[in-house]
């Protein structure tokens, strides 16, 4: 994790670029921020949390490197730029915006049971692992949606504890819809991120692609997953009442877009082995004109409009 030292405005622009790397879903939402402030602190925050990941999935790690990460994370927080491209940014985001330690500690757990581990045996592994891997990154950007100017810098105007578990339900769901979706080229190249023990249950743990025999339980899946739906939304609309209209419109971008790939999914019956479930730009641009017409009307979200293939 050695770089030459960045200026402030250097590694701001690093982080960005680390943000924005392959596109996802998360940053064309960020996008939105109407202060820059908050824009490249998302990407400050970001970026740190999508370098371990990157460097887990991609197979580069070692426990010293990802030991190293979380030293530097605890440095940034203690206000030591360290040596990571995205440091100097991180430490300065951190200095203003009261944003918890927390999601990184969980996402640091996640990325150690990932480095250690090919699949998850029970559903409920799963969970513990979403807690780092999708409740954390969600968590902060709901903490920066709802940072208020307090003293000299921005403070949530709900605590973290708070603003984590009424986001929990819609991460995890979106978590799930986005291996559902993938699970064609995932087990392509070897990546299964169903439970084992359910995958016994339905006798498909030696299969390693997908076809018809696993459409009962695909069902089964989207079925749990749809009926976390409506409560998730509910928990996050528990979040609204500070929010200004683009904030709430931000936050609702962020879960919808997979809320309308389940839909199709489950109108397809779960066949998700022959490309057709992917939500095209239409059916998108009538999402986000919906979103638009509900929360702020005239926005524009034209750089939204793309078909659905993006990373959570």
């Amino acid at each position: 994790m050695e770089f030459a030292a960045l200026s402030l405005k250097d590694s701001y622009l690093a982080a960005q670029q680390l943000a924005r790397r392959r596109m996802p879903h998360l940053y064309r939402v960020a996008r939105l921020f109407e202060e820059r402030d908050r824009f490249m602190a998302f990407c400050a925050a970001y970026a740190s949390m999508r370098w371990v990941d990157d460097l887990i999935d991609e197979g580069r790690h070692t426990e010293d490197e990802l030991s190293g990460w979380e030293e530097e994370i605890e440095g940034n927080f203690a206000g030591r730029a360290g040596c990571s491209e995205y440091g100097p940014a991180l430490t300065d985001t951190l200095s203003r915006f009261a944003i918890s330690r927390e999601p990184w500690i969980r996402l640091a757990s996640a990325m150690r049971y990932d480095a250690q581990h090919h699949s998850f045996g029970t559903y409920q592994s799963f969970l513990d692992y979403a807690e780092g891997a999708t409740v954390a990154p969600a968590s902060v950007f709901a903490a920066l949606l709802l940072m208020r100017p307090a003293g000299n810098g921005f403070a949530p105007a709900l605590p973290f504890s708070r603003i984590r578990d009424a986001v929990r339900a819609s991460a995890i769901g979106c978590y799930e819809v986005h291996i559902l979706r993938d699970a064609k080229m995932d087990l392509e190249v070897g990546r299964n991120y169903f439970p084992r023990d359910e995958l016994e249950r339905y006798h498909l743990q030696e299969s390693t692609a997908l076809s018809e025999k696993w459409r009962p339980y695909l069902r089964a899946y989207a079925m749990r997953t749809r009926g976390g739906w409506d409560p998730g939304l509910g928990d996050l609309h528990s979040l609204e009442a500070p929010m200004t209209a683009r904030e709430k419109l931000m936050l609702r971008l962020l879960v919808e877009f997979y809320g309308r790939s389940l839909r199709k999914i489950m109108r397809l019956n779960c066949n998700v082995w022959e490309d057709v479930h992917w939500p095209e730009v239409e059916e998108v641009r009538v999402l986000l004109q919906e979103l638009a017409a509900r929360y702020e009307p005239g926005v524009d979200l034209d750089a939204l409009a793309v078909r659905v293939v993006e990373d959570v």
